[in-house]
């Protein structure tokens, strides 16, 4: 192969990848605010600025496309945390900090996630891609719980699997609660609540500790 063909190959390559990062945002933000069922095809290509050949050339259709989309815009604030500045912090710290962004603004990441649920119900094979998303998820987490008991910060004799999964429910239960319009705690009331929650996983005698200090400093 000679050094033009090659290059012009990489070029290829690289305009494919900067076409399917188009219409993989095009179709995460139609889907997130239009809603499965409501997002065309054509709609999605308008928006990437490309045909809707260009999008049946790569995907067999709208359900295809979402799970792909899904994929790469799905949201994982514990791969964020991990990969944030402050990656040196102790594990209940990191917990401690899932529970704060709870109460971000809901953006379209999370938007095509709740969305890529409900199709889910329809399409056994996009169930599958979000049930990689949330057990790659409830791994790191385990990871970070194993740590903390390893530490001593939670208590050892606390089921791993319980604490993963209690961790998913107060995190899916948040994003309906948001998406349902209902009212959200002030940042602090919210701290403080989960603060509470994480320290009452350390073994008993710290939390005796906790409170025997709590007391003394009340009187």
């Amino acid at each position: 192969m000679s050094l033009e063909t090659t290059i012009e190959a990489a070029s290829d390559d690289l305009e494919n990848t900067e076409l399917s990062d188009r219409l993989l945002v095009a179709a995460a933000a139609l889907f997130a605010e239009k809603g499965y069922e409501q997002a065309g095809v054509a709609e999605i290509a308008r928006r990437a600025g490309v045909t809707t050949g260009a999008i049946y050339s790569r995907y067999t259709g709208k359900a295809d496309l979402l799970q792909d989309a899904v994929k790469n815009h799905a949201p994982n604030e514990v791969s964020q945390l991990l990969r944030a500045e402050n990656n040196d912090q102790s594990p209940e710290d990191i917990l401690a900090d899932m529970g704060e962004h709870l109460l971000d603004d809901l953006d379209e990441n999370r938007g095509i996630f709740i969305e890529a649920l409900t199709a889910a119900r329809r399409d056994p094979e996009l169930a599958n891609v979000l049930h990689q998303v949330a057990a790659h998820e409830a791994e790191q987490v385990a990871n970070i719980v194993k740590a903390a008991q390893e530490s001593g910060s939670i208590d050892p004799d606390l089921d791993n699997l319980a604490l993963v999964r209690l961790a998913h429910a107060i995190g899916y239960g948040m994003n309906v609660t948001r998406l349902l319009g209902l009212e959200l705690p002030t940042n602090d009331s919210w701290t403080d609540v989960i603060s509470r929650v994480i320290n009452s996983f350390a073994p008993p005698n710290n939390n005796n500790s906790e409170m025997m200090e709590n007391n003394n400093d009340n009187h």
